[in-house]
């Protein structure tokens, strides 16, 4: 299964890649624009991303934005929703709240990430074998 890491921080970035790389295919992208580009990528490729890290707060364009586009082409395309675990350093509760109405997130991680919370979440997604 692949996993699209959006961190524009290279050291979060690389944390996250190094605790992911052993259970998927990871691809990182620094900000929106590559990571809507890697994401359609994908799909035209026929090897979507089978879960979404995403940080809100990204150079440019918010992480927000981006989880709006994604659920954007779901809906035109007729795809199922990608489990999206939002990364961010943000505690606001408003903002989380709004991208779980928003973007059906999957989680909402705060940083920094606590490794077991990480994989509990995508164990309950069913996205890591149990224990």
């Amino acid at each position: 299964m692949r996993a699209l890491i959006v961190e524009d921080d290279a050291l979060s970035a690389r944390v996250l890649n190094l605790a992911l790389n052993r259970y998927f295919d990871t691809h990182c992208a620094g900000d929106a624009e590559r990571a809507l580009a890697a994401y359609m990528q994908a799909l035209d490729l026929d090897t979507p991303f089978g879960v979404v890290l995403l940080d809100l707060m990204l150079p440019g364009e918010s992480g927000l934005t981006v989880l709006e586009r994604i659920r954007t082409v779901e809906a035109e395309r007729g795809l199922p929703q990608v489990p999206v675990l939002v990364t961010t350093a943000v505690t606001d509760i408003n903002i989380a709240l709004r991208a779980f109405e928003q973007g059906h997130i999957a989680a909402y991680l705060v940083k920094p990430l606590e490794f077991e919370r990480l994989y509990t979440e995508l164990r309950t997604l069913g996205l890591l074998p149990p224990e």
